[in-house]
């Protein structure tokens, strides 16, 4: 029997703008592409609200893009909250428009259990004391942060987690070919899935439901940059995320998918070169952010 709170999972992300502040190569959902695009609000609420009588994350991360830059994102948290009652509520942020959302910190511990994820995406000194500052100024403030793990702290029962992916583990999503985007095609899709470091994130892109953040802009992209007839694509071009009206017969399909490999997962490497991310462009100058 269904239970009344819906179908459980572990983490489910949900991508409220495809805009960044930053271009990071590799980027897993082609943001680095120059996409541009925020869900309207008062949809989001809506589709939000849909989603939340149908799933029961445990952790649920408001992601893009750089969430930050979408102007309604206190609602959004806010919304969070009503819609996935006992999820821990995530942002996952490069920190760069941290001074333009000062009330964040507030919005979040009024909507623990809270976390807010922050990525490093350059070796450059002075754009890392830009983040760090910010970090220092708007986020720990003057409170008593204990500091839980190497790079995880916490208030009350809001965490914060800095990470560095320019130090290495970061691979590449896709392959670039003489200048053409292709996937991998390695026909691996166990060795694949189980090399992803993605695997386990369920998202919602547009109001559907996509197996990962890799597949759920895929479309998007190709529609952009008329890829829509390479055949190489094709299979995973196929790829059709799930609708909030789905029957339950597919939704528990998907949940039970979660933790095993799909055709798609050939997109991606099946054995990946882990390395340091290269350092992401930044679309404006730092003084200005």
């Amino acid at each position: 029997m269904l239970d009344p709170r819906g179908f459980h999972l572990p983490y489910l992300e949900w991508m409220v703008t495809t805009s960044c502040d930053l271009a990071c190569p590799g980027c897993d959902r082609f943001i680095d592409y120059n996409h541009s695009w925020h869900e309207d609000l008062q949809e989001l609420k809506s589709n939000m609200f849909e989603w939340g009588s149908r799933l029961d994350p445990d952790n649920f991360t408001i992601i893009g893009g750089e969430p930050l830059i979408h102007p309604g994102i206190y609602d959004i948290i806010k919304h969070s909250r009503h819609c996935f009652d006992h999820a821990r509520i995530e942002i996952y942020s490069n920190g760069f428009f941290l001074p333009k959302r000062d009330k964040l910190l507030d919005i979040l511990l009024e909507n623990q259990p809270a976390k807010i994820s922050i990525t490093l995406h350059n070796r450059d000194t002075a754009i890392r004391q830009k983040i760090e500052d910010n970090i220092r100024k708007y986020i720990i403030k003057d409170l008593p942060w204990v500091e839980e793990e190497n790079h995880i702290w916490r208030y009350q029962d809001v965490e914060l987690e800095v990470s560095d992916p320019t130090q290495g583990g970061w691979y590449d999503y896709r392959q670039n070919l003489n200048g053409v985007l292709k996937p991998w095609n390695d026909r691996d899709a166990e060795s694949s899935y189980h090399n992803c470091s993605a695997n386990i994130y369920p998202i919602i892109y547009k109001n559907k439901l996509y197996k990962c953040p890799p597949i759920s802009m895929l479309r998007t992209h190709a529609e952009k940059y008329n890829m829509l007839d390479d055949k190489d694509w094709e299979p995973y071009l196929k790829y059709e995320g799930l609708d909030v009206n789905c029957s339950e017969y597919e939704l528990n399909g998907f949940i039970n998918n979660i933790f095993h490999p799909h055709p798609i997962c050939e997109m991606c490497p099946a054995n990946p070169n882990l390395k340091p991310q290269e350092d992401a462009i930044l679309k404006g100058k730092i003084h200005e952010v």
